[in-house]
């Protein structure tokens, strides 16, 4: 199956991309040629995909073909993460899938490419699509894109062909329509004294039938010539590959009979003992050969066993069929009949051009037959003096004939259109009456809805005064509230003025009462006020007392104020000496950190020039 699918890839190379290969260079393309390959398909398939890979790190190559393959919709035979490894492997089993699948079609892989170059999205992130001007962006990009699939759409269906070419097209038809008809008609009068005519024109029908059949068989022919080419280039590859095993095996074998007919003569143990030594080297060479040689049997055991492994595999998932010996047997005896079939079909294709060649030298013989008639015929047109009286004659009837056929469009296309006028007319009356039933329910409804919207109106007005006496009841209502809400909180104000009189009222009568107990039995009043009046009166006396001190530390403050008011003076003098030292060192360094920075940049420069310069 793989060497099926070699050979097929190889052909549509050739047809394709015009490129010979034979199946030995093919199966030899590794790693960057087949990589290569694969590109120049790809840009061919697509012209915005680069024709080389060039300096394209393997990992960008693999996620821009994976890709480009999606979007032609290719069905890829593995899982992503193993298509990813063998594709950065170069391995052939998927890249020639691949090669086949685009040069299948190549058509319509172009297509594909095309309308996937404008129809497919890049993905926005959202935090970027949020934004206003993206999301306007991208509603008319889906605009342009809608656009663009209906115009394609069209263009498809309409195809390359446009309307003038098809009027063009459709006017030659029309002139070669009345051309034939023209010389039918005459061919039909110049024939009408000629004998044996009907035998004529069944000779002609039978070359024209027979034409036909030899461009068939002509096609027929073609395409069991590409299947016997193909056929014949298996078996080529078929026998040089079944040489070249045969060739290795014969070497093989050839120098194993030697190594045997050596140690048969080291056995016989008749050889001197010169020889002797060189027997034993060659000996342990040969047993060292063999070594090696049942080492690599082995590997090539466990390579074919695992390959056996991957083909059962294979043949489970149905991805390989392997024809069995009868389907075998079949194919060979389906490759005989078509060789019979085509043997068959040669000799009747001698035979039928046979005939051919018979019909083409009566139709030879009747051409010049007719040539001398016409010599003869124009001899005695001027020997009578009407010269060109038979092509006067023949235009007239061709005149007559295209007068004819324009009367006859001219009046089949005013039946046309008469039939047209009563076919509208009949449809608009027939629509007329079908229509007649609805007009009349309609005008009912009409009624009906004009009466109902009467009484809506009449239902709306009196809802409208209802909602106006309603909202002049609560307008009222909610005055009242509002008066009444006032007073409330002019009760509610002067209740608390009067209970708040009334408890001041009542701490003044406890405090009497208190006081005149405290008098009259002489008990304090608290551990700390034996009564009010002696405790008012202690109070004024120390109020009094530091009023006094309050006064002495005021006129002794005033004597230090001038003195304080200059240290007070001299430290803001100092702060500000201080700020302005700073402001000026602060300066400083700025003007420092610029002259470094451009001397830096200076030299920079001159470094720059003089490396220029060398």
């Amino acid at each position: 199956m793989e060497n099926d699918m070699d050979e097929q890839i190889v052909l549509l190379l050739k047809n394709n991309m015009q490129m010979n290969f034979t199946l030995v260079q093919f199966s030899d393309l590794a790693n960057k040629d087949l990589l290569d390959l694969l590109e120049t398909v790809i840009h061919a398939v697509s012209p915005e995909q680069p024709e080389k890979i060039g300096t394209e790190k393997i990992e960008a190559t693999v996620d821009r073909i994976s890709e480009f393959l999606r979007v032609l919709k290719f069905e890829f035979p593995c899982p992503a993460d193993e298509w990813d490894r063998k594709f950065k492997d170069v391995d052939p089993t998927i890249i020639h899938p691949a090669l086949l699948f685009l040069l299948h079609d190549m058509d319509e892989m172009k297509k594909r490419a095309y309308v996937a170059k404008y129809m497919e999205g890049d993905h926005v992130p959202d935090e970027i699509a949020v934004d206003t001007t993206v999301q306007e962006m991208m509603t008319q990009l889906r605009e342009l894109r809608e656009q663009f699939e209906a115009t394609y759409n069209e263009h498809e269906e309409l195809g390359a062909t446009s309307v003038e070419e098809l009027k063009t097209t459709k006017t030659d038809l029309e002139a070669d329509k009345a051309r034939l008809a023209n010389k039918i008609n005459s061919f039909k009068r110049k024939l009408q004294g000629v004998k044996n005519l009907q035998e004529l024109l069944v000779l002609t029908g039978k070359i024209r039938t027979e034409s036909e059949r030899e461009l068939k068989l002509n096609e027929q022919i073609d395409r069991l010539g590409d299947e016997k080419r193909l056929l014949m280039h298996r078996q080529q590859v078929s026998s040089d590959r079944i040489k070249n095993m045969k060739s290795h095996l014969e070497k093989n074998l050839q120098e194993k009979r030697d190594e045997l007919a050596q140690l048969k003569k080291v056995t016989t143990g008749k050889t001197d003992d010169n020889n002797l030594a060189f027997l034993q080297k060659q000996v342990f060479a040969a047993s060292k050969k063999q070594e090696e040689k049942e080492n690599m049997l082995k590997d090539i055991q466990a390579k074919r066993a695992e390959a056996e492994k991957r083909l059962q595999e294979k043949q489970a998932q149905g991805i390989i069929e392997i024809p069995n010996q009868q389907q075998f047997t079949n194919y060979i005896e389906l490759l005989k009949t078509k060789n019979q079939n085509y043997r068959q079909l040669q000799n009747e294709i001698s035979v039928y051009r046979k005939e051919l060649a018979i019909i083409m030298r009566t139709e030879a013989l009747v051409k010049a037959q007719q040539k001398s008639v016409q010599d003869e015929i124009e001899r005695i047109e001027k020997q009578k003096g009407i010269y060109g009286f038979r092509d006067t004659r023949a235009k007239l009837e061709q005149y007559s004939a295209t007068k004819a056929d324009i009367d006859d469009n001219k009046k089949k296309t005013l039946e046309e259109m008469s039939q047209i006028v009563q076919e509208i007319q009949r449809s608009i009356k027939a629509r007329q009456e079908e229509l007649r039933p609805f007009v009349t329910a309609l005008q009912e409804k009409r009624k009906e809805k004009a009466e109902i919207e009467n009484k809506y109106l009449q239902a709306k007005q009196r809802k409208e005064k209802a909602e106006l006496e309603y909202d002049t009841a609560c307008n009222e209502l909610d005055d009242e509230c509002k008066k009444l809400r006032a007073e409330i909180s002019t009760y509610q104000s002067k209740f608390f003025n009067i209970q708040a009189l009334l408890g001041q009222q009542q701490r003044t009568v406890k405090r009497l009462t208190d006081e005149q107990r405290a008098v009259e039995t002489g008990n304090p009043i608290s551990s700390t006020i034996k009564t009010y009046a002696d405790y008012f009166q202690k109070e004024t006396l120390a109020m009094k007392k530091r009023t006094k001190e309050l006064k002495e530390q005021k006129k002794a403050i005033g004597g230090q104020s001038q003195e304080n008011q200059k240290q007070l003076e001299a430290f803001q003098s100092l702060r500000r000496i201080l700020q302005v030292k700073l402001q000026c060192q602060r300066n400083t360094q700025e003007q420092n950190k610029k002259d470094k920075e451009k001397e830096y940049d200076e030299i920079h420069n001159v470094n720059e020039h003089i490396i220029i310069t060398n």
